[in-house]
């Protein structure tokens, strides 16, 4: 059984002295084309259109934006439910307290 190293980011094989070259080889060879793709992938990304990463931020901004918008919304609508809470807490006193006369007879 070969002994299983990998790199700490992208896990990618790693030899061990203990294995032999046969064992090895496939998982280098793995490692590489890896490598390979994640090379493919940042050239194409360098390679785009500037235009698409512009708006690629905009829209990252505008999202950002957006949260805070959002959670000043939510803090807001917090807010008015525990003002409403409130109100009708006074209210379900003074419904108990009329309850309570009427009870009375009064």
């Amino acid at each position: 059984m070969p002994e299983i190293l990998t790199t700490p980011h992208l896990n990618l094989p790693l030899p061990h002295p203990a294995n032999s070259l046969a064992e090895d080889v496939l998982r280098i060879r793995d490692a590489f084309s890896a490598l390979d793709q994640k090379l493919a992938s940042l050239d194409a990304l360098l390679a785009s259109d500037d235009l698409n990463l512009d708006t690629l931020q905009e829209l990252v901004a505008a999202i950002k934006r957006e949260r805070g918008d959002l959670d000043q919304a939510a803090a807001q609508l917090t807010e008015y439910k525990n003002a409403v809470n409130a109100r009708l807490a006074g209210h379900d006193d003074r419904l108990q307290t009329l309850t309570a006369l009427a009870c009375a007879g009064l």
